[in-house]
């Protein structure tokens, strides 16, 4: 777990050919109006239209060949789904995707297109992979609970030391803990005083609850239901919950109405539009809840944008009908 910024740069190096380098934009407009120095990651602009792609390539490309000959399998409610698909498919490696029942009908359809074999669960992803993986003995990828994993995404922390120096706070949303892992890791190993704040919706917090109880805890995603669907982690990680023990400074809850004009701010002030999960991170600023010294410097990683126009008219129906 004590990965050094060598350790990054050399995952950077391994997967740099095949992502983007996601563009950081300040706010003239959020920083006045929050007394702060606010920048934005943007990494709905990477490809697959989020970080996921970082963790994904990297976990493939580390694989034998037997592994990957054998074809690929993972979990996931759309983000993983397409990063790991897409990347098999750049790699001639056949997979197989396990998602639930329910899940958005662009993201199921856009994992199809970059070639995955998309199977559809009412029940557990997990207790369904497992007796695919049983049946046809194929090589799983984790979407968060993984080292390699870890370290793919953790290299957005890399690009963002790249661009700003002496940062303060980092804002990061928290699914399964993948993303906010590595990147805490890198940043306090180049920078302690580097506050990494996680956040959360409060209607799929398994991270919280599992850091309240010191273990992995389990959250039933069919019945617990956020706007923000790919933070609706089934569990915790092993992993990941002990990276966030030891490299977070704190983890904030968000309601979903927070969530819901989180995005409408960053649409209209910003003109991206950032998927509810990547609005998320942005609640705790917009809504004060943590103090913070006035002029601090603060990045918001806007993780990805992938939302279809039926969830967009679900959210914003309400808003804009008069």
């Amino acid at each position: 777990m004590n990965y050094t910024l060598n350790d990054f740069r050399s995952t950077h190096n391994l997967i740099n050919q095949y992502i983007n380098k996601t563009p950081i934009i300040s706010s003239k407009t959020f920083s006045d109006q929050l007394n702060l120095e606010l920048f934005f990651k943007l990494e709905l602009f990477q490809k697959t239209g989020s970080f996921k792609v970082r963790g994904a390539l990297n976990k493939l490309l580390k694989l034998s060949e037997n592994e990957k000959q054998k074809g690929i399998i993972t979990i996931s409610a759309g983000n993983h789904a397409q990063a790991v698909s897409w990347a098999c498919s750049n790699f001639n490696v056949k997979s197989k995707i396990v998602m639930p029942y329910g899940a958005s009908k662009s993201k199921v359809e856009a994992t199809k297109s970059y070639g995955g074999d998309v199977i559809l669960t009412k029940g557990p992803m997990m207790d369904k992979c497992n007796e695919i993986i049983e049946k046809e003995n194929l090589s799983f990828i984790h979407p968060f609970d993984d080292l390699d994993i870890i370290l793919g995404q953790g290299t957005v922390a890399l690009e963002i030391i790249e661009k700003i120096k002496s940062i303060d706070y980092v804002f990061v949303s928290i699914g399964g803990g993948g993303l906010i892992s590595g990147m805490a890791c890198l940043f306090k190993s180049i920078n302690p005083k580097i506050k990494v704040i996680g956040v959360e919706p409060i209607n799929s917090n398994v991270m919280t609850k599992s850091l309240q109880s010191n273990k992995v805890e389990t959250f039933d995603t069919h019945k617990n239901k956020t706007i923000a669907d790919t933070l609706a982690a089934p569990f915790a990680g092993n992993l990941t919950l002990e990276f966030v023990k030891k490299y977070v400074d704190q983890i904030i809850n968000v309601a979903e109405d927070e969530i819901i004009l989180s995005m409408k701010e960053i649409i209209e002030r910003l003109k991206i539009l950032p998927e509810p999960a990547a609005a998320a991170c942005f609640a705790p600023l917009l809504f004060k809840k943590i103090d913070i010294k006035k002029g601090s410097k603060c990045l918001v990683v806007i993780c990805g944008g992938n939302v279809d126009l039926k969830t967009l008219k679900e959210i914003f129906w309400d808003l804009y009908v008069y």
